[in-house]
């Protein structure tokens, strides 16, 4: 059977797993964690005996070896928990391929299978009940002395922040080249609407559906409150300027990092290309909003439906 070519972008929002060829499964756990690995194991086990093939790898695989299997297979089933499913949707982004979370960390927003339940799961899998959603990674530039000196894919959130003396910073922002405010605060998050959950929902920023076109800006305890969050249409680009020389950093989905300057500016724009990620109802969101507290039920009695 027939792998399917790696350029997801034209893979329609609903299109189902009975429509999409699923034979060769990319198994990739997190790193030392028994239990995924037994897991693990047992997927391949049983896949096998449905004549269907897998492969197993670290999450720790180097980028260009995890590209090479991204060519070769259909899925990436990822055994780990959010952090895990960021890292590695980034670091294969130029090749991807759908994803599907199966649930070995603390939060699993993103992880739609409890570990303990992965071969009902995968049975709707291979019936074809999963649907794919896209979502929209950004892309940031970190430009100094007009080079760009740091460059990628963010999955949740670029955000640009103090470091660890507890004094604000002082940025320029302007949107699509258009002055729009000098601030003062902790920070600023340009989060993709599937990270809306994360930091910026503690900064208080919108929750968005991850599948929108669109880009968020939270400020970080901006002075005096002088700036609500922005919702950005996916054409838009945000430029960050670091206006004083005080200690100031980049963070990408809360793992990778690097040091500001003054003068710089970080760049920030939708990602050209969307990454797919196999959901088992489409109204996934809705439901792990309330499971995981950021939506609470209202006073009274109320019928759970």
């Amino acid at each position: 059977m027939n792998t399917v070519n790696t350029d997801f972008i034209n893979v329609p929002n609903g299109k189902t797993s009975k429509e999409y060829v699923l034979q060769n499964f990319l198994l990739i756990i997190k790193e030392n964690n028994s239990e995924a690995l037994q897991t693990a194991e047992d997927i391949k086990a049983w896949l096998e005996k449905n004549f269907l093939s897998a492969t197993i790898v670290s999450a720790f695989i180097p980028e260009e070896e995890l590209l090479k299997h991204t060519e070769t297979h259909d899925i990436a089933v990822i055994l780990g928990g959010d952090g895990t499913i960021l890292g590695i949707s980034r670091r294969m982004y130029r090749n991807p391929v759908p994803l599907l979370g199966i649930n070995f960390g603390k939060v699993g927003f993103l992880a739609d299978i409890p570990p303990e339940n992965w071969k009902e799961y995968f049975k709707k899998l291979l019936a074809g009940a999963y649907q794919i959603q896209n979502v929209t990674p950004l892309h940031f530039e970190h430009i100094r002395d007009s080079r760009i000196v740091n460059s990628g894919i963010a999955m949740n959130d670029v955000v640009v922040s103090r470091g660890a003396v507890a004094k604000s910073i002082f940025i320029k922002l302007c949107i699509d080249d258009i002055f729009l405010t000098n601030l003062h605060c902790d920070g600023l998050i340009c989060s993709a609407p599937l990270g809306a959950t994360a930091y910026a929902a503690s900064a208080h920023g919108p929750l968005a559906f991850p599948a929108l076109d669109a880009h968020i800006v939270t400020p970080i305890s901006p002075f005096a409150g002088a700036f609500p969050p922005l919702v950005l249409p996916r054409e838009s680009s945000i430029q960050i300027t670091c206006l004083e020389d005080r200690e100031t950093f980049i963070t990408i989905d809360g793992q990778d990092s690097y040091d500001v300057r003054k003068n710089d500016t970080v760049l920030v724009k939708s990602a050209e290309h969307k990454i797919s990620m196999f959901v088992s109802d489409p109204r996934w969101f809705w439901k792990r909003l309330r499971e995981r507290g950021f939506i609470m039920p209202g006073p009274g009695k109320y019928t759970n439906r």
